[in-house]
């Protein structure tokens, strides 16, 4: 059976986190970027000799930019869901990755 994209999902500002974030990764130089919105909706039952001992329900949700700059790749990941926060992650916690060579050379 298949439902469809959740009407809570498809409400998001995805379009503004991903120009952001894009936008960014363009400013900084990245030959390629894509960007990501992920929701991981988690339930969980207790039972013990088969009576329900308890019940939970969770929902993760956040953001991801994965980008190649001078043939090496860089991530980030953030939990808020803000043009402003896909702009301002980026690999290092925020500081501007160094990049230590071409990947090539690794060979």
């Amino acid at each position: 059976m298949r439902r469809g994209l959740d009407a809570s999902f498809s409400a998001l500002p995805l379009h503004a986190l991903a120009d952001a974030a894009l936008a960014r990764a363009a400013e900084l130089g990245a030959e390629h970027a894509s960007f990501r919105l992920d929701r991981v909706r988690t339930a969980r039952l207790l039972l013990r000799d088969g009576v329900l001992g308890g019940g939970q329900d969770a929902t993760d949700t956040g953001l991801a930019v994965r980008l190649w700059h001078r043939g090496v790749p860089g991530f980030a990941a953030a939990p808020e869901l803000t043009p402003r926060a896909a702009a301002r992650r980026r690999a290092g916690g925020g500081r501007r990755p160094r990049v230590l060579g071409d990947r090539r050379r690794l060979r």
